[in-house]
């Protein structure tokens, strides 16, 4: 087996448990679009962002493996919207497409938590994400249960 792709995989799959820990902390908090507590408020953005930065440094790793990590302005974007892409002779899709709607809005809130220090966070649109990043989490770890069975193959195969 290559020793690469060994650790690679290694590395992706913390990433993914990261996010899983993450999203299951979101899914646990009792979050409304009338919740004022501003704890709970606070807890439920930082398990948001969290998740994102763990399968986004997992989809990083996945890019920087294959040459194919994104530059400029837009690499968070253009990144995910990337992984949702066959690379033809190099990689298959990492995410179906149908995930990529609601990472995309949880990247957008992910760029919003961390440049917004003076703007309160809104529990309806923190309760709709949660919502959102909830719904999609199957269908991520599937995805990178995939990818995974893929990458043992090309090591096994190198």
């Amino acid at each position: 087996m290559n020793g690469s792709l060994a650790v690679q995989r290694l590395e992706v799959r913390s990433d993914v448990q990261a996010f899983v820990c993450r999203i299951d902390e979101l899914a646990g908090l009792v979050l409304s679009a009338a919740t004022t507590d501003a704890n709970l408020i606070a807890r439920a953005a930082v398990a948001l962002h969290h998740a994102y930065c763990a399968i986004e440094a997992g989809m990083a790793r996945v890019a920087r493996v294959f040459g194919t990590e994104p530059s400029g302005i837009n690499w968070h974007r253009s990144l995910l919207e990337t992984m949702a892409m066959e690379v033809p002779g190099l990689r298959p899709a990492v995410l179906r497409a149908a995930a990529v709607p609601d990472l995309r809005e949880i990247l957008s809130f992910r760029h919003f938590f961390r440049d917004a220090y003076q703007v309160a966070l809104d529990p309806v649109r923190l309760s709709s994400l949660r919502d959102r990043a909830v719904a999609v989490r199957p269908m991520v770890v599937e995805d990178f249960e995939q990818l995974d069975r893929w990458l043992e193959a090309l090591a096994s195969a190198t």
